[in-house]
Order: structure tokens, then sequence, then C-alpha cells
């Protein structure tokens, strides 16, 4: 099976009731309207023109471009303007759990072509961990999104600790997909906010997990991070110099990052078949799960055909990428599978040449 882990999705039942105002007074979600004949989507209250309307939330639109893509498979889960952490937390939840209820519905209709992840009002993490276990038992759903940061906060916030205690409780996976990026009064030209913010972002998500303690206290947490991890695989060598020789790097974590980066997974959504084969190099082949950023203009329309076009991997292991590593991780199971599994190396940022992978026997 082919499957999309990076697929934003809308359902129907709740496009006339997720636009809010949050406590900053900004609206925030998404607003359907017609004008001059036609649908048209606002989100955040800003004219958006990246999707066409009936991809985010038509079914049968959804099914005819996943038959298209040759996706068998898509993890639903919501686009970061339906986060909704600058409303209050009653709120958040509220429509939260309409989502969540309507995603497992969805799933229920379709259950061969879409599993579905969570949203949560992560601006109370208490909260979030109670409606996690509600979806994950409840509703069957297999894991959550959640942004970058929660309202500036990074994810090593000592506050969120109830919700990772519940993942590790739980044992399902998190997708981290950015959301309000850092930096945003210098990235307002040319699209950079997302062009630049967004893998910045994902960045420092993935740094404060990792520096901030968070994986050393959690190690069974299955995080992945959008957009190919964003920029941290190409700058983790500095990572890990800078965690020798700078003691700053070492307050929370007393082993090198590249002992927890290794636990991290990555969609493939890097939009260069060098860059991508530069990602599974790094991190290795059980690491890497086919991501499509469906239905966005800034997404892949041809996801399984950038995988294929990997140069350096057998059949089997592009099978891995496609399909085998999402249906581990989404069914809850260990992503290891013997000697087929290849980790990335602990001491890898040593030796001559670069990085260099193992099989995991």
């Amino acid at each position: 099976m082919k499957i999309d882990v990076h697929a934003h999705y809308v359902p129907e039942s709740c496009l006339h009731d997720v636009e809010v105002k949050g406590t900053d007074g900004r609206i925030q979600g998404l607003r359907m309207v017609q004008e001059s004949g036609r649908q048209v989507a606002y989100t955040n209250n800003v004219f958006n023109i990246a999707f066409d309307p009936p991809q985010i939330y038509s079914i049968e639109r959804r099914l005819k471009d996943m038959e298209a893509q040759w996706v068998d498979m898509q993890v639903l889960s919501v686009p970061p303007f339906l986060f909704f952490y600058s409303t209050s937390p009653s709120h958040s939840l509220e429509l939260c759990q309409k989502i969540n209820n309507a995603f497992a519905d969805t799933v229920s209709h379709h259950p061969k072509r879409f599993a579905a992840l969570a949203n949560l009002p992560m601006q109370e993490p208490e909260m979030a961990a109670r409606e996690l276990e509600r979806s994950v038992r409840e509703l069957g759903l297999r894991g959550a999104e959640i942004g970058s940061n929660i309202n500036g906060k990074n994810l090593d916030d000592k506050s969120f600790a109830p919700f990772y205690a519940k993942l590790h409780e739980l044992d399902v996976p998190v997708f981290i997909h950015s959301s309000t990026v850092l930096g945003i009064e210098r990235l307002r030209s040319y699209h950079l906010q997302n062009l630049i913010g967004n893998p910045s972002d994902t960045a420092v998500a993935a740094a404060s997990l990792i520096f901030g303690g968070v994986l050393k206290e959690f190690p069974r947490l299955k995080f992945y991070l959008a957009h190919g991890g964003g920029s941290c695989p190409y700058i983790r060598g500095r990572w890990e110099h800078g965690w020798r020789v700078r003691p700053e790097a070492r307050v929370n974590i007393d082993r090198p990052p590249s002992n927890y980066f290794k636990l991290l997974c990555f969609d493939s959504l890097v939009h260069s078949v060098p860059a991508l084969n530069f990602l599974v190099e790094t991190v290795g082949v059980g690491r890497v799960m086919m991501g499509s950023d469906y239905p966005f203009d800034m997404g892949d329309k041809n996801p399984v055909n950038d995988i294929a076009a990997l140069p350096h991997l057998a059949d089997d292991q592009k099978e891995m990428i496609l399909g085998g590593n999402a249906a581990a991780l989404t069914k809850r199971l260990s992503s290891r599978r013997g000697d087929r599994i290849l980790q990335y190396s602990d001491d890898a940022l040593s030796v001559p040449g670069g990085p260099r992978v193992r099989s995991s026997s």
C-alpha cells in the first residue's frame, strides 16, 4: 500500500463553524463563501487560492485525486489554520471534538482509504491529553497533529508534560506541522513565511524536543516532522558540534543530539530528489514516509514518482517509504522489522565521508 502521511482535510460537516475570533482578536479558521458565482475560501480571514475549495472537504474529489496520484490511503489531519490555539481552551476543545468526531465518521465509511489524526486544544495540555485519549480509545484515531510551537511556546515547555505523558502511555504517533512561524515580521514578502518560515520553525521544534530533554524523558514518543524535517536534517552536524563545545547545549541532555535525532521520523516532502536522497541517507530508510501536503499548492502532486526516482534504493526499501513505515507507525506497532529497517548510526557524524546507515539486526 502507498500511504500519504501528510494530507489535510476539513470535514464537510464542519465547514460553516470553524472560523472563530481568538483571544488576541485575530480571526482564525476557515470560511467558505460564494463570490461571483464560484466558491472561494478564506483562511484566517485572508483570501486563499492555494487549493481548489472542494479538495479540502469533498471525499469524492479526494478519492479521484488519490487514484490519479497512485495513493491508496491518506492519514488525514487538519490544515494548521484549524489548530485554534489562540481561542479559549473550552471553545477550542468544542471545535476539536467536532472535527475529531467527523474524522472518525469519515474513516468508518472508508476504512481502507483513510486513517486520521486528532486535532487538540494544545494551549491547555491536560485538556489536550484527555481529548487525545478519547480520540484514540473511543474514536479509533491513530494519533495526533500539533503545531511546531503553541502560541509561541516551544515544544520543550514544561507545561506540555501531561500531554507527553499521555502520548507515552497511548504509544501513538504525533505529526508536527509548522504554524505561526518565527520571524514572521521579516517573512511577509515573496511567500517567505512558507518557503523559509515553515522549514525553520520545524527545525526549532525538533531542536526543542532534543535539547530540551523531551526525548530523553520520553524515548518512546513517536514524532514525525512535516516537510522532510525542514532544515534540521541538514544542520544536525552543527547541533552535534555545538553539544560538544557549548555548555548551554548540554543543560538537559548528557548524550549527543544524534542519540535523540535518530528517534524522529520525517515525511518525504522536500520538492527535490537529491534532497530526498540526502534525507534518506542521513536518517535511514526506516524513518521516512511519503507525504504530499494535499491539497495545497505547496504540496507534491506526484509524491510516488519522487520516491520511485531515488537512485540508490532497492525496490523493497522504496516500498518502506511509500507505505510500509507508515503502516507500522499508524498501527501503533514498532517500526523495527528485523534487519529490513535501516537506522541512523550513532557515531555517523564522526565517520569520514559523512553519515552511514546500518541494519538493526
